[in-house]
């Protein structure tokens, strides 16, 4: 039966680990203002070992993941070392070994930690009711997934190197802006988002951001987000390397922090390894066939494997799947820039990002994001289009060559830099949806399904936190079903088959509505 239980011969570490197989990942207790929601996720440990944290026993529950991008993966490890057993079923796997064949959505991904709302357009996160994930959701999880990456980036061993197996290294993000962001009192402290002034400023989405930013930094104290800001008149003086007048006006403002940046090829090869070692059962299958959703077969699926519970991390695939007309694609792209010096050209170790605003006119801006992988390849973009389903830009659109001479005029030296051979330019489908990211228990289905997808451009900064969230959901459902004398009335002298159908069953007629809905409330509270 899964459990907390301690893990034998590996070494535990909560903040410095110099010598440490595990990450461990506190309890967290969140607590909404807005809606006097609290929800609590439960701590976690997580092995970089080839074993489980916790092995599984003849009385583990199975669990079956639709979907293997980063989402799905995360949520894989964490339940493997929760002791759950874990089959994945998809009809697409991370892909590195040359250039012949797409990558899926996970790698192409320019995989940069941001604190929500991040760069991606202006309305990366709708704004709704009660119900639904809002802001401070993205927040939680953005911060949890900052918590795994710091912890994993002092991890050193025989095979582990700060991060290194992972494709993860931290580094500083700059962001600049149009407006004055910053809003500080002489003495450097920040003004207060109370001032009348500060509600006034065009770009008060972004001051209220650094100031939610600068309180995460100031509650988790281990994270050295290092937080400095930059003032219009030292901005050319501290970052020569840029054009301060971009898009005839000045830049008025930046400030920089510590983030993760991950290689999205190396970090998806790992966890597809990780979990395989750990025990999942991979399988390839295609659903989302016309007319046939997951509540068509899903049960079904469930006696078939032998298995208890369905996690659905498809991403765009759910607009059919679930169905879910809310989902919808936002089609990228970036270059991918040799990061070596070429005359002109410095090699970079640090991020820049210009994020979608509004100019001294209110018209909206296009971003610029320069992100360094640790594999020496430099990404630059990005493209932001909604509702576009088909991946047909090549190096020579029009978009594409505004968005490269984009970059080029803020950072000139770009201009001198070679591309990637072999495989230069890359394009993808964000899974967007109307109420935002799905992570949540569904109520109008007769088996226990918990969805987690439409983490539109932020897989890798939510997809750690939205894990932990799906794993404490995945618990609070099957919370009955793991006393001994549930597990005892359920499963004895019953096969496999016949132990799940009777769980299913039993789940059915009294857990059904009550216990999805109730969970779903705690996270978001009553929906309107």
């Amino acid at each position: 039966m899964p459990d907390n239980g301690e893990i034998p011969s590996q070494t535990e570490t909560s903040g410095s680990n110099s010598h440490s197989n595990v990450i461990r990942l506190e309890e967290r207790q969140v607590h909404s203002s807005s809606n006097g929601t609290s929800f609590t996720y439960t701590p976690m440990i997580l092995s970089t070992e080839d074993q489980p944290a916790v092995k599984p026993t003849r009385e583990s529950k199975h669990i079956l993941i639709l979907g293997a991008g980063v989402s799905g993966l995360m949520t894989a490890w964490m339940l493997l070392d929760k002791g759950y057993r874990v089959t994945i079923i998809a009809d697409d796997w991370a892909w590195s070994k040359d250039f012949d064949k797409s990558r899926m959505t996970s790698q192409i991904a320019g995989a940069l930690w941001e604190f929500p709302p991040g760069g991606c357009g202006l309305t990366e996160i709708e704004s709704v009711g009660s119900g639904w994930a809002r802001i401070e959701h993205y927040r939680e999880w953005a911060t949890q997934s900052f918590d795994f990456y710091n912890k994993y980036s002092q991890i050193a061993n025989r095979f582990e190197k700060h991060g290194h197996s992972f494709g993860l290294q931290m580094t500083d993000l700059h962001q600049f802006f149009y407006s004055d962001v910053i809003f500080e009192h002489q003495d450097g402290t920040p003004r207060t988002l109370e001032d009348e002034e500060l509600r006034r400023v065009q770009a008060w989405g972004e001051v209220e951001k650094l100031q939610a930013l600068r309180e995460v930094a100031g509650l988790e104290t281990s994270f050295d987000l290092n937080i400095r800001t930059h003032k219009e008149d030292t901005i050319h003086e501290r970052f020569p390397e840029i054009n301060k007048d971009l898009d005839g006006q000045g830049l008025k403002s930046a400030y920089t922090h510590r983030a993760p940046i991950i290689n999205t090829d190396k970090a998806m090869a790992y966890l597809m390894a990780l979990v395989t070692v750990k025990g999942a059962n991979l399988e390839t299958q295609t659903f989302g066939k016309k007319d046939r959703t997951i509540k068509d077969f899903g049960e079904k699926l469930l006696k078939d494997h032998e298995a208890h519970l369905i996690v659905n991390a498809t991403g765009l695939a759910s607009r059919k799947l679930v169905p879910d007309k809310d989902v919808y694609p936002v089609r990228g792209a970036v270059k991918r820039v040799e990061n070596t010096r070429t005359g002109h050209f410095r090699h970079l170790k640090d991020a820049y990002l210009v994020p979608a605003q509004r100019n001294s006119e209110g018209h909206p801006t296009k971003t610029i994001f320069i992100v360094p992988r640790n594999d020496d390849v430099l990404y630059v973009g990005s493209i932001i289009q909604p509702n576009v389903y088909v991946q047909a830009l090549t190096p020579d659109s029009p978009e594409v060559k505004v968005m490269w001479n984009r970059a080029g005029d803020f950072m000139q030296s770009l201009l001198y830099a070679s591309m990637v051979p072999l495989y230069p330019f890359a394009q993808g489908l964000r899974p967007f949806t109307k109420k935002n990211a799905k992570v949540r228990a569904d109520p109008s289905v007769n088996f226990p399904l918990v969805h987690n997808y439409g983490h539109g451009g932020s897989g890798w900064t939510l997809g750690v936190g939205t894990a932990r969230c799906v794993v404490s959901i995945v618990e609070s459902l099957l919370l009955p079903w793991t006393s001994q004398e549930n597990v005892a009335a359920l499963d004895s002298n019953l096969s496999g088959k016949e132990a799940v159908e009777k769980f299913l069953s039993t789940w059915a007629d009294k857990r059904r509505k009550s216990a999805a809905s109730k969970v779903n409330r705690d996270i978001y509270g009553e929906e309107t």
